[in-house]
C-alpha cells in the first residue's frame, strides 16, 4: 500500500507546491489567475483562452487518444473527444475529464471539455478526509513567515469551492486556494461536489447534473416502499414493583430516529447486534456518541430527554425507561423502519404432464433482506405494505403425446384435467343476530385427478385465480327495538292522573317478536294533568272558557287518603247549610301521615305538611226554593229589589270556538252572580227578562296548517299472542293535497298497534325440512316439531306434547329417491405377495350403484368403463430376504433396497394382434387369443429371481405360461377364466360367467375302484348336462342356479370304502342390509341400531352398530373409522356388530361396514354424534311465601343437552354439578292474618267432649317479627274455629245393683262408699269383651260419676321481655263438663293437669341501635318514644332525644 501511494502523495505534493507559490504570485499581482485543474492534465500543455471566458483549448501531442468523430462532431467541427482521464481521487467519489479540439481554431459552439463522476465507493472508516488533506499539505508551507496546522473550514456558503482553512488553535482562517480539487464535497453533508471551482448538483447515484434524492428508507430514487413510517406515544404507569420497562423496540437499518421522554424517567438503549451480542447504553450529559457503529445524539433538560439517530442504525435498540421517582412520564417515539421482508417470485414448478398440454406455476416466497434467506410467510404479511404477488400460468409441454401401431398409449393427461380451483367451506354463523354483522368461510385448493378425486394441494396452484372473498356482512336488518303505541286517556278528568300505554318489540318486518333489551324497554306509565281545576275558579270578566261553566262546577275531586309521606287529607263535605236556594259546604283539612309498622294514622302540625292547603268552604245549591203564591208575590218584590243589589246577570266568558281553523264562532256564556262574593249562583236568582241577548264572535280565522289523516285500522296480522295492525298516517293539506310529513306540528300519530293480545293455545310448531342425507340412493330429511305456546311477550313457552292437540306432523321423510349412477368399488389390499423383499399387493373393483332404496346392486363392469378407477397394483416393501451375498453386494443393498421400474399407462387393443409388450404396473384391455410379453424392468436386483403371481398365488411354467431370462412373464393365447376345477371336499362357487365345474375324486393311492355320485343323498345320473367318466371325476356344464347342492362322491374297492362330499353354491356379492334411518336417543344409555344412517347418543352411553350382511360365500365383516383408528373402548363382536362402550368426544365419526368375500365387497356408513350435555340453572321456582321475611325463590341445575332438551342428571355426572341458587322473594309486611296454635287434647277420656286451640290476629312484617294486632284488625268472618267436638271410645259403666243407692252429696269426700258388682257390658248391646286392666273400681264415693271434671287451659298471655329470653303464662281452671263452671281443683286429676306457663324468646337484645323505618322521626315528634313498641323500632331517634 505505501508503494502505490508515495506516486499519489508525491503528485499532490507538487500541485500543493505549485498552488502555493501561485497563492503568493496572485497576492503580489491582481491580475493573475489559477490554472485549472493541474493535477488532472494529462501529457500536453494548456493554451489560455484570450476571449477573457476563462475558456481552456488543448493541444495534442498524443494524436492516439482521440476517438472516432460522430455525425454530430463531424457538422459541428469538433474532433472527437478524447479518453477520460483518471480518476481525481481513489474513493469517496471523484471527477475525471475527456477534451475535445476545435478543427476551426475558435469557432467551434460549446465546451472542450467534459466531466464525470468516479470511484463512487465509500472511502475506508480511518481514511482521512479529502478537504481536510489539503488543508494538511500547507503544514510545510510558510505563511507570512510561520508554519501552521491547518484545518478544513466546511460549510461555507460564500465559497463553497474555495480551499478555506483554519490554523488550530487560533482563529486564524485563510483561503489557501481559491478551488479545491476537483470531487472534493461543497459541503460536509451533502454528496454535491467542486468542479473547476463551480459547486455542481450530485444525485445520490453520485451522477453529475442528477436530481436523484434518497426516500426516507435510504434509498436513491425511492417511492418509500422498503419501509414504514412508525409513530407515537406511550404513557408509563409507574409502580413499586416496575422500575425498569420497554418503551419500543427500533430495528437494524431504522433511519430519522428521534425518541424523546417528558418526564423524571431517564431513558437508555440496549443494543443487540445480528451476531447476537448485546449491549446497554445510558448517556448522563448532552452530546454525540457512537453507539454500535451509530451516530447517536443525546439531548437533555429538566424534564425532556431525546435521542436523535440520522441513521441507518447498525443494530437493534431497544428504547428503555428506568424510574427514579413515582411520576409518569410520556414517551413520543418517531422513525421510519425497514421492511426486512420482502416478497420474491420463485421460478416455474415442473410441468403438470410431459406430452399433450398442461400447465406450470411459480409462487413467491418470503426473504429476510438482511440474512438473505426464505421464512415463513407470516413475517412477510407482518408489513401491510408487503402485496404477496400472484403466481404466474402458463402453458407447458404442447406437443402431442406419441401412438403406436395397433394400440393406442393412454395417458394420464389425454382425458380432460382441469386446472386446480378454489373449493370454499359454508359460511360460518352470522357474528350477530340483526344490526349488522360479519361470517367467515375458509378455501382451500383442490384439484381432480385423472381418477375424478378430489385431492387437496397447495395454496399456490391456485394463486392464478383471485381468491373469493373469506369475509362478508350479515343480518343487515336492523334490531328488533321498543315501538310505543298512543297513551291511553288520563284516568281522571281534573288535576293529576295517570296514562298508560302499551310497548311492543317490534322487528324489520313490523311483527311482534322477542330479543329487546329489557333495560331500554319505554315506561307504560307515567303521570297526566288535566289543565283543569277541580273546583270552579273566581273569574271576574269574561274570558274564553275552555269548557263550560256548569262542567267545571260538576267536576269530581280527586280524593286523598294518608300516605307515608305527610299529606294534607280533607275530611268529607258537609251538608249544604240550606235545603234549598244557594247555601255553604264545609270541611276540616288536616295534615297526616301514615305510620305503616302500626298501620294507623296520625295527625302532624300543618307546617310538616308541604302544597297548598286544600279549601275548607264552597257554596252550593240543592234545588231553587217553591213558594206559596203570596210568599213568590213577596219574594218577587224583593227579588226585585235584591235584584238591584244583590244578583246580576254577566258575560262569564265564550263557548269553545266551533273550528280551530278556518273560521268558527263562539256563543257568550251568560251567568247570573251574586254581586258581593262574585260567585256564581241559580239564574232564577236573576231577572230573566234583564237577561243580556245572545252574543257570538268570530274565531281561529287563521287557515288550517297541514294535519295527520289515518286510514282505518288493517286486519290483525295474528289471531292470539299478539298482533300487528296498521294503517296509513299521512300528512295532507286542508284542500286534500299532500305536504311533505314535516310540515305537520303535532306529533305523528302512531301507523301500528297492539291487537289481540292474549296467549295462544298450544300449537305444533313445525320447522323447515333440513337438508337430505344423500343426493341419490335414497335419504331422508329431518326437521323439528314441537309443542309451543306463543305468550303475548312474543316469547315461545316449550310444552309437553300432550298438551297440543291433533296429530303431530312428521318429523322425517324419506327424499333422493332416485339411482345413484355407476361407481366403482375396491376391495382391501391383498396380502403382500412376498414374505421378504420388494413385492406387490392388489385389490378387486366392482362396478356398483346405489338404489333408490339405498341398496348395492352389483353391474357389469362395462357400465364402469368410463370411469376412472384407482389403482389396483401398489408395491409391499417386506423385510430383506436372508440370502448368501458377496459383502460388498450386502453393503449396496443395506443402501438402498431393490426397485421395481413399473409404468402407469392404459393400453386398448384395437385390432388383432398375434403379440403385445406391456409393462408392469400398467392396465390393458387385450382381445381374446393375444399372446402378451409383461416385463419387469428392476433396479438392485437379480432378474432371474424375479417371481409372479396371480390373485395371490405364484404362477409355474405351464403350457400357457412361461418365464423369459430377463424375469418377464410370456401369457399364450389369452382366454378368459371360464372353467371350474375343484376337488372333492372343497366348496365349489359358480358365477353367470362359469362354463363348466369339474370335481375330482382321486384317490389317494391309485387302484380300481366303483365310483357312485349323488346330489342332495339321491342318485345322480349322467346326461348331456353332467358327465360321469368312471375314473373319479364329474363334470357340469353351464351351471345355474338350479345346481346347486350338495354333491357325493362313493368309493368301494376290495379293502372297504368312503364317502367324500362338495357343495356346490351359486356365488353372490356380499351384501350390507343397512337402514338409512336417523336416530336421536338422548334418553337411553344403551342403543342398538343398524348401519346405515345418522346416529345420536349421549356421553358415557353405549351404542352398538349392527352390520347385517349376506353372499356367498359369507362375507367377512371388517370395522374402520374414517380419518382415525378405533379407540380402545371399541371392541368387535363374534356377530360382526361393532361394540362402543362409554362414548367419549374421540369417539364421534364416520365407521365404515366392509362386507368381503371372491365376488367384491360392500361397505356401508354411519356417522356417530355425540349430544354434549352441559348443567344450566333452570327457571325460578315459586316463591315459597307470599310475603314475611321466609320467602325464598330457587334455580336448580338442570343436564341439557346443545338444544335445551333437558336430560336425565346421570348424562352430566362427568361434570361438576354447580350449585343450586337461591334469592329471597316477596320481602314485605304480611297482611293481617288469624294464626292458630295446636289443638289441645280432648277434654274427656271417652264419649262426647271437646278440642281448643289459641286463635289470635297477627302480622308478620318484612324483618321477620311478628306483631299481635288486636281481633278487630282481622277479618272476623274468616277466624278459625278455636274450639271443636271430639269424640274417644265409648264409655264402660258399671250397672249397679237395686236398691244401693249413695246418699252423701257431691261435695268433698264422703264418709259414705257405694259397693256394686260390676258386668261387662256396652251401652247399646250386651255383649262381652272388656278389658280387664280398665276394669271400674267397685267402691267409690257416691255420686261420683256426676262430680267428674276436667282441667281447661286459656291462652298464653305476651312474652314478659320485649328481647331475649322470657317467659309467658296462662290460666288453667278446673271446670265441670256439663256446665263448664268451675270447681274446686281437687275434682280434677293432678297428673293431668296442662303447664300453665312456658318459656318464649324474642328478638336479640345485643343488635345494633338503630332505626328501623323513616317515620321515626314522627315518632319522636309524638313523644312515642315511652312506648316499648315505638322505642324499639325507633331506637337510635328515641336515645337522641
Amino acid at each position: 500500500m505505501a508503494s502505490q501511494k508515495s506516486p499519489w502523495w508525491l503528485l499532490m505534493w507538487l500541485v500543493f507546491m505549485h498552488s502555493a507559490l501561485l497563492q503568493t504570485t496572485a497576492e503580489k499581482s491582481p491580475g493573475a489567475y489559477f490554472l485549472p485543474e493541474f493535477a488532472l492534465s494529462p501529457q500536453g500543455s494548456f493554451l489560455e483562452d484570450t476571449t477573457g471566458e476563462q475558456f481552456l483549448t488543448y493541444r495534442y501531442d498524443d494524436q492516439t487518444s482521440r476517438n472516432t468523430r460522430s455525425d454530430e462532431e463531424k457538422d459541428s467541427n469538433w474532433d472527437a473527444w478524447g479518453d477520460w482521464s483518471d480518476c481525481s481521487r481513489t474513493c469517496g467519489g471523484g471527477a475525471s475529464y475527456s477534451l475535445r479540439r476545435c478543427l476551426t481554431g475558435r469557432n467551434c459552439e460549446g465546451q472542450n471539455i467534459r466531466y464525470k463522476t468516479c470511484s463512487n465507493h465509500d472511502c475506508p472508516p480511518d481514511a482521512e478526509d479529502f478537504r481536510a488533506q489539503q488543508c494538511s499539505a500547507y503544514n510545510d508551507v510558510q505563511y507570512q513567515g510561520r508554519y501552521y496546522e491547518w484545518l478544513p473550514q466546511y460549510n461555507d456558503p460564500a465559497a463553497p469551492c474555495a480551499l478555506r482553512c483554519q490554523a488550530r488553535g487560533q482563529n486564524l482562517v485563510v483561503e489557501l486556494a481559491p478551488k479545491v480539487l476537483d470531487g472534493t464535497r461543497c459541503t460536509a453533508d451533502s454528496l454535491d461536489m467542486c468542479i473547476s471551482g463551480i459547486c455542481q448538483a450530485v444525485g445520490c447515484d453520485r451522477q453529475l447534473g442528477s436530481n436523484a434524492k434518497e426516500d426516507n428508507c435510504g434509498v436513491c430514487a425511492g417511492d418509500g416502499a422498503t419501509c414504514r413510517l412508525v409513530r407515537g406515544q406511550s404513557k408509563s404507569h409507574v409502580s413499586p414493583e416496575k422500575r425498569e420497562e420497554n418503551v419500543i423496540a427500533v430495528p437494524l437499518g431504522s433511519r430519522s430516529v428521534r425518541i424523546t421522554v417528558k418526564g423524571p424517567a431517564h431513558l437508555f438503549i440496549e443494543s443487540k447486534t445480528l451476531q447476537g451480542s448485546k449491549g446497554e447504553h445510558s448517556f448522563n450529559s448532552p452530546g454525540v456518541f457512537v453507539v454500535e457503529n451509530t451516530t447517536v445524539e443525546f439531548q437533555k433538560g429538566s424534564e425532556r430527554q431525546t435521542f436523535k439517530i440520522p441513521g441507518p442504525l447498525m443494530a437493534d435498540f431497544i428504547f428503555k425507561t428506568r424510574y427514579t421517582v413515582a411520576k409518569d412520564s410520556v414517551v413520543q417515539f418517531f422513525f421510519y423502519q425497514p421492511i426486512s421482508h420482502q416478497w420474491r417470485q420463485t421460478d416455474f414448478f415442473p410441468c403438470t404432464v410431459t406430452c399433450g398440454g398442461g400447465y406450470q406455476l411459480n409462487s413467491a416466497e418470503c426473504v429476510d433482506i438482511r440474512l438473505k434467506r426464505v421464512v415463513p410467510d407470516h413475517y412477510c404479511h407482518y408489513y401491510p405494505e408487503n402485496v404477496k404477488p400472484k403466481p404466474k400460468l402458463k402453458e407447458c409441454s404442447m406437443d402431442p403425446c406419441p401412438s403406436s401401431d395397433g394400440f393406442k398409449e393412454i395417458m394420464p393427461y389425454d382425458h380432460f384435467q382441469p386446472l386446480p380451483r378454489w373449493e370454499h367451506n359454508p359460511w360460518t354463523a352470522c357474528s350477530v343476530s340483526c344490526g349488522g354483522g360479519i361470517q367467515r368461510r375458509t378455501f382451500v385448493c383442490v384439484e381432480e385427478s385423472m381418477h375424478g378425486e378430489i385431492l387437496q394441494v397447495e395454496e399456490w396452484k391456485c394463486m392464478y385465480a383471485p381468491k373469493p372473498k373469506v369475509m362478508q356482512t350479515c343480518n343487515l336488518f336492523d334490531c328488533p327495538k321498543w315501538i310505543a303505541m298512543e297513551w291511553s286517556q288520563c284516568t281522571v278528568t281534573c288535576g293529576r292522573g295517570l296514562r298508560y300505554r302499551v310497548v311492543l318489540c317490534i322487528n324489520h318486518r313490523g311483527q311482534h317478536v322477542g330479543g329487546c333489551n329489557p333495560q331500554l324497554k319505554l315506561h307504560i306509565k307515567e303521570e297526566c294533568i288535566i289543565p283543569v281545576p277541580c273546583y270552579k275558579p273566581k273569574e271576574k270578566s269574561p274570558v274564553e272558557a275552555k269548557s263550560p261553566w256548569l262542567k267545571q262546577a260538576q267536576e269530581l275531586e280527586e280524593t286523598r287518603i294518608a300516605t307515608e309521606e305527610p299529606t294534607f287529607v280533607p275530611e268529607p263535605w258537609s251538608t249544604c247549610s240550606a235545603t234549598c236556594g244557594p247555601g255553604v259546604q264545609v270541611r276540616e283539612v288536616k295534615c297526616r301521615v301514615l305510620l305503616t309498622f302500626t298501620q294507623t294514622e296520625t295527625e302532624l302540625p300543618e307546617e310538616e305538611c308541604e302544597g297548598p292547603r286544600l279549601p275548607t268552604e264552597r257554596p252550593c245549591l240543592l234545588q231553587p226554593c217553591d213558594e206559596s203564591p203570596a210568599a213568590r208575590e213577596l219574594a218577587a218584590s224583593l227579588q226585585e229589589q235584591d235584584s238591584e243589589t244583590t244578583y246580576d246577570w254577566e258575560y262569564a266568558g265564550f263557548t269553545p270556538c266551533t273550528a280551530t281553523c278556518l273560521g268558527g264562532h263562539q256563543e257568550a256564556i251568560a251567568v247570573c252572580l251574586h254581586l258581593q262574593t262574585q260567585q256564581t249562583v241559580n239564574d232564577t236568582l236573576c231577572d230573566m227578562v234583564h237577561r243580556p241577548p245572545a252574543m257570538s264572535q268570530a274565531c281561529n280565522t287563521e287557515p288550517c296548517p297541514p294535519r295527520w289523516h289515518m286510514g282505518s285500522w288493517g286486519p290483525c296480522s295474528a289471531t292470539c299472542g299478539v298482533g300487528i295492525q296498521t294503517r296509513e298516517v299521512y300528512c295532507l293539506h286542508p284542500g286534500e293535497s299532500p305536504s311533505p310529513p314535516e310540515e305537520c306540528r303535532d306529533e305523528k300519530p302512531h301507523a301500528l298497534q297492539a291487537c289481540n293480545q292474549f296467549d295462544c293455545p298450544p300449537s305444533w310448531h313445525i320447522e323447515e325440512w333440513q337438508q337430505c342425507s344423500r343426493t341419490c340412493g335414497g335419504g331422508t330429511q329431518n326437521r323439528r316439531v314441537t309443542c309451543r305456546q306463543l305468550l303475548t311477550d312474543g316469547s315461545f313457552l316449550n310444552l309437553s306434547e300432550e298438551l297440543c292437540q291433533g296429530p303431530k306432523a312428521s318429523s322425517r321423510k324419506s327424499c333422493a329417491r332416485t339411482d345413484c349412477p355407476p361407481h366403482w368399488t375396491v376391495g382391501d389390499w391383498s396380502k403382500c405377495s412376498v414374505s421378504c423383499g420388494v413385492g406387490t399387493q392388489r385389490r378387486q373393483q366392482m362396478c356398483q350403484k346405489l338404489t333408490a332404496k339405498g341398496r348395492r346392486v352389483p353391474l357389469s363392469d362395462t357400465l364402469c368403463w368410463h370411469l376412472s378407477g384407482p389403482p389396483l397394483v401398489r408395491s409391499c416393501q417386506m423385510p430383506l430376504c436372508k440370502t448368501e451375498m458377496k459383502p460388498e453386494m450386502k453393503a449396496r443393498v443395506g443402501e438402498q433396497g431393490p426397485q421395481i421400474l413399473g409404468v402407469q399407462r392404459v393400453y386398448i387393443q384395437t385390432r388383432e394382434e398375434k403379440r403385445i409388450n406391456l409393462t408392469v404396473g400398467s392396465r390393458a384391455y387385450l382381445l381374446p387369443n393375444t399372446s402378451v410379453i409383461i416385463k419387469c424392468p428392476v433396479r438392485r436386483f437379480q432378474k432371474s429371481r424375479i417371481q409372479w403371481e396371480k390373485d395371490g398365488r405364484c404362477l409355474q411354467n405351464s403350457k400357457r405360461l412361461g418365464f423369459t431370462k430377463s424375469g418377464s412373464l410370456k401369457i399364450h393365447s389369452l382366454a378368459a377364466l371360464d372353467i371350474v376345477n375343484s376337488r372333492i371336499g372343497n366348496t365349489v362357487y359358480i358365477t353367470r360367467r362359469t362354463e363348466v365345474i369339474n370335481i375330482l375324486c382321486e384317490l389317494v393311492t391309485r387302484s380300481e375302484a366303483t365310483y357312485t355320485w349323488t346330489k342332495d343323498g339321491a342318485l345322480l345320473q349322467p346326461s348331456e348336462k353332467v358327465i360321469l367318466d368312471g375314473m373319479g371325476k364329474m363334470q357340469i356344464r353351464k351351471p345355474t342356479k338350479k345346481d346347486q347342492g350338495i354333491y357325493g362322491c362313493a368309493v368301494a374297492n376290495h379293502l372297504g370304502s368312503d364317502v367324500e362330499s362338495s357343495s356346490v353354491l351359486y356365488a353372490e356379492a356380499p351384501v350390507i342390509l343397512s337402514v338409512g334411518r336417523n336416530i336421536t336417543r338422548p334418553e337411553h344409555r344403551h342403543l342398538s341400531i343398524v348401519i346405515g344412517g345418522f346416529v345420536e347418543a349421549p356421553l358415557q352411553a353405549n351404542v352398538t352398530i349392527q352390520c347385517p350382511v349376506k353372499g356367498v360365500p359369507q362375507p367377512n365383516v371388517t370395522w374402520l373409522k374414517k380419518g382415525g383408528s378405533l379407540s380402545d373402548n371399541i371392541s368387535l363382536l363374534f356377530n360382526g356388530s361393532l361394540l362402543l362402550q362409554n362414548l367419549s368426544l374421540e369417539n364421534e365419526g364416520t365407521y365404515v361396514c366392509t362386507a368381503t368375500n371372491a365376488l367384491g365387497k360392500a361397505m356401508a356408513t354411519s356417522v356417530l354424534h355425540l349430544l354434549e350435555t352441559f348443567w344450566e340453572l333452570g327457571n325460578w321456582t315459586h316463591c315459597s311465601a307470599t310475603c314475611g321475611h321466609l320467602g325464598a325463590q330457587v334455580q336448580r341445575p338442570q343436564c341439557l343437552m346443545a338444544n335445551g332438551q333437558e336430560v336425565s342428571e346421570a348424562f352430566c355426572d362427568q361434570l361438576r354439578k354447580p350449585q343450586a341458587a337461591f334469592q329471597p322473594c316477596n320481602i314485605r309486611d304480611c297482611p293481617p292474618r288469624w294464626l292458630t296454635g295446636a289443638w289441645s287434647e280432648c277434654s274427656v277420656s271417652c264419649g262426647e267432649g271437646f278440642r281448643s286451640r289459641q286463635v289470635t290476629c297477627k302480622r308478620t312484617r318484612a324483618n321477620g317479627t311478628v306483631q299481635a294486632l288486636p281481633p278487630r284488625v282481622c277479618i272476623l268472618r274468616d277466624r278459625p274455629l278455636g274450639r271443636r267436638p271430639c269424640s274417644s271410645h265409648p264409655c264402660v259403666q258399671g250397672l249397679v245393683e237395686q236398691g244401693n243407692q249413695c246418699l252423701g252429696r257431691c261435695l268433698g269426700r264422703t264418709v259414705r262408699t257405694q259397693q256394686h258388682h260390676v258386668i261387662c257390658q256396652h251401652r247399646n248391646s250386651s255383649e262381652s269383651g272388656c278389658d280387664d286392666t280398665k276394669r271400674p273400681i267397685v267402691r267409690r264415693n257416691c255420686l261420683l260419676g256426676a262430680c267428674d271434671a276436667c282441667w281447661r287451659a286459656g291462652p298464653w298471655k305476651p312474652c314478659t321481655t320485649a328481647c331475649g329470653r322470657g317467659f309467658q303464662s296462662r290460666k288453667v281452671d278446673c271446670v265441670h263438663p256439663g256446665s263448664c263452671k268451675p270447681v274446686t281443683k281437687t275434682r280434677c286429676a293432678p297428673g293431668k293437669k296442662p303447664t300453665s306457663w312456658q318459656h318464649c324468646l324474642g328478638p336479640s337484645c345485643d343488635r345494633d341501635c338503630t332505626d328501623t323505618t323513616h317515620y321515626c322521626t314522627f315518632v319522636k315528634h309524638l313523644h312515642l318514644c315511652s312506648l316499648d313498641r315505638y322505642k324499639r323500632r325507633c331506637c337510635q331517634s328515641c336515645q337522641e332525644g
